[in-house]
């Protein structure tokens, strides 16, 4: 008797710790699921949206710019005249072909940059170009929505310049005044005025005879052009044919100097020059532009064949003067 009875507490405490057991597990995993669950979940899909879409749509802007170049063109240039000011006076601004030699076109693209298709081409003469949105840079160079006619598309902008007539452009004072800017920046090698009669893209183009090869300069070059030690090739010298290597204040600015500083008469989209046995003219793709001419009639001494002049090419763009290019003329044999 007394060890069954016995047996039973025993039995009984068991049977309560088995069922203690049980039940402290189910608390256990109830605390478990909304702490694991809950601020898990929630949490990574918001940041995770977050994410991807800055990441998903920053790559996909230049992308769909660059790569799909024949159909940027209509969106580039219809939403331009609402965003920019400008727009609107590009449409009465007209644009001819410069820097264009007779032999060649200037390629019109689907996009901005020579990595797009050829949609058309403008002849060296072309004009009554619009320029019909905002830029583009590509590779150093200013790239231009036109339409010409029924040709639509992209332009290097360096071959473009605004059409202007000749009574207009010879009837401008502040032309001349920028001429004679350039004329007195010369005349004091002053690189800073320089900097302000040229502009730092285009650049300025310089020949030492019409039918010697072109040295543009550009950018910082501009500034320092009087004081560069920098080395140009500048063609060959006339009757001997040696080749005209050097610095532009080696090989130009003596030039400028007594033609030019030393000019006694000027004329307008006119070429003035002394005896010569030599063509005088402008380089070809030159002619688009207006120009003034400088010229020193020489001296007695050498009965005036120690003539020499220079054509200085002025262009407006955006609004603005620039000299575009230098051309000297002199005595040849």
């Amino acid at each position: 008797m007394n060890h069954q009875i016995r047996k039973r507490p025993f039995f009984l405490i068991l049977i309560l710790l088995f069922v203690t057991a049980c039940g402290s597990e189910t608390p256990d995993k109830l605390l478990d699921t909304p702490t694991t669950t809950a601020p898990t979940s929630v949490p990574a899909l918001d940041d995770g949206n977050a994410e991807t879409a800055p990441e998903s749509t920053v790559p996909v802007i230049p992308t769909s710019t660059f790569a799909s170049t024949a159909t940027a063109v209509s969106p580039t240039v219809t939403p331009q005249p609402t965003t920019a000011p400008s727009q609107p006076e590009s449409t009465d601004t007209q644009y001819r072909v410069a820097f264009v030699t007779a032999d060649d076109v200037l390629n019109v693209r689907s996009g901005p940059g020579v990595n797009n298709s050829i949609v058309g081409s403008l002849p060296p003469n072309a004009a009554n170009v619009q320029i019909t949105g905002a830029g583009q840079m590509v590779s150093g160079s200013t790239w231009v929505p036109i339409v010409a006619g029924d040709v639509q598309g992209w332009v290097n902008g360096r071959f473009l310049t605004t059409d202007i007539s000749a009574d207009a452009f010879c009837q401008n004072d502040q032309i001349f005044g920028i001429v004679e800017s350039f004329k007195t920046a010369v005349a004091n090698q002053d690189g800073n005025a320089l900097t302000q009669l040229v502009h730092p893209e285009r650049g300025l183009r310089i020949r030492r005879h019409w039918w010697n090869p072109e040295v543009r300069i550009e950018g910082n070059d501009i500034g320092t052009l009087f004081t560069s030690s920098t080395v140009h090739d500048w063609g060959i010298a006339d009757g001997t044919g040696d080749p005209m290597v050097g610095s532009f204040s080696g090989q130009i600015l003596p030039f400028l100097q007594a033609h030019l500083v030393n000019a006694t008469e000027t004329a307008c989209n006119e070429l003035i020059n002394g005896g010569t046995a030599g063509i005088v003219k402008l380089p070809d793709g030159y002619q688009q532009h207006n120009f003034y001419t400088f010229h020193f009639p020489g001296t007695s001494e050498f009965d005036g064949l120690d003539w020499g002049n220079w054509a200085i090419g002025v262009e407006e763009w955006q609004g603005n003067y620039y000299i575009t290019y230098l051309v000297h003329f002199e005595w040849e044999i």
